[in-house]
This record gives structure tokens, sequence and C-alpha cells, in this order.
């Protein structure tokens, strides 16, 4: 399935949860999640890791809510309840839905898939080009930053270089460093700006971009069905 489609399938299921009010409605979209457990039960793992800490914070924020609305609120505490358990539920559904999503395609795909879209169209837009550069760059090369912090931080422990338990104090020893990391990594984008300029970028608009990422029959097929049934869903609900 193309990247873009996928990403406005999950995209129509957030906002179908977020508008569902009724009982059934919720229960379809929980029925709908536990489909995806099934189906994606091999990521069952990744997937528990991502929306662990969500398993947490979202039951406490609603008993928070709760409470507030206890105190400022003039409605019956049982409706109180109800909108509360609802709005819980439906947050807790909406990240286990994106959660899989975040599993099953990654962000270079979509930067690929919008490349593919401007290289099909020809679209000669310089701008639509630099920002898509951007979001590719900043994709591909964020990891590769965190993986030198944690490099250095490594080599601190190789060199017996304690670091303090308190966290304003690492903090402050992080902040001492932050100028030096910086430099080394616009040494890198220096060097990376020669290899664009070397390779010809901005010569030829649009870029070409490999792998092309077709739209097909059947992304269109599912993205009408699937469109179709959530209005339907909510039409006679």
């Amino acid at each position: 399935m193309n990247p873009l489609i996928r990403l406005l399938l999950y995209i129509g299921f957030s906002i179908s949860t977020l508008l569902s009010k009724s009982e059934e409605l919720i229960i379809i979209h929980i029925l709908v999640v536990v489909g995806l457990m099934v189906l994606e039960r091999e990521n069952w793992n990744e997937w528990k890791f991502c929306t662990r800490p969500f398993w947490k914070y979202f039951p406490m924020t609603g008993v928070i809510f709760l409470g507030i609305s206890f105190l400022v609120s003039s409605r019956p505490i049982s409706v109180i309840i109800t909108d509360v358990a609802f709005a819980t539920i439906r947050m807790m559904v909406l990240v286990s839905a994106m959660a899989f999503y975040t599993i099953q395609c990654r962000s270079n795909e979509i930067i690929t898939a919008l490349r593919s879209v401007s290289f099909k169209m020809n679209l000669k837009w310089r701008m639509v080009e630099d920002l898509l550069l951007f979001f590719d760059m900043t994709v591909r090369f964020y990891p590769s930053l965190q993986e030198e912090w944690r490099r250095v931080e490594r080599s601190k422990k190789a060199l017996a270089i304690r670091e303090s338990e308190s966290f304003i104090t690492r903090t402050i020893q992080d902040a001492r460093f932050i100028p030096d990391f910086i430099v080394m990594n616009l040494e890198r984008s220096k060097t990376l700006t020669q290899v664009m300029e070397m390779r010809g970028y901005a010569t030829t608009i649009p870029r070409s971009v490999y792998p092309v990422i077709p739209m097909t029959f059947a992304d269109i097929f599912w993205t009408t069905i699937t469109c179709g049934i959530l209005v339907g869903v909510h039409t006679f609900a």
C-alpha cells in the first residue's frame, strides 16, 4: 500500500475515533484496533513498548480531570464519569492505532512517496523541492545525531569520567558540551553541502527519485471504501 494512502486511512480512523460519541461507535473502533493487534501480532512487543507510557498517562489525566469536573461543574456525576471515561477510551484507541502506523510505515517512506507524486506530476516548484529535501535530511540524519551523542557518552565512561547524579549538574555539564557538539556537526553539514553541489543539486527540477512509489488502483479503491464506511457509520449511527 502507498504510504500516503496508509497515512490518510489512519488519519481518517483517528478523526472518526475522536468524533465517536456513542457506545456502539466506540466499541466498533475498539474492535478495529483489536483486529490490528491480531494482524500485527508479530510486532506486539514493539507496539507494547510504544504505547506503555500512555496506558499510565491517560488514566491519570482522566482521574485528574474527573476531580476538577466534580469541583467546577454542575452536571450530574453520572454524566461527568461517562464523558471522562469515553474521552479516555477514545484517546487510548487513537494512540493504539497510530502506534501500529508508526510500526508499519517509516518516515522516509512518506518523504519518498511525496517526492514520487511530485516527480510523476512534473511539478517544477523549487520551494516544494527544498521542503521535501529538508524533511528528508531531517529524518535521515537525526538518528545519526542521537547515535553520535550516545557515542560521546560512552567515550566519557571509557575515560572514567564520572557524571554527577544530580540532574541539574548533568544538565550544566551537557550544556557546556553542546557548543562543541554543534561545531562538529556544522563541519559535517559543510561537507554534505559540498557533496550535494558536486552531484548537481538544484540544476534540475524536479529531482529524480528512487524507488518511485506508484499510486495503484488498489490504493484508490481501499481509500474510497474506507471513507465510505466511516461516513456511513457516523451518518447512520
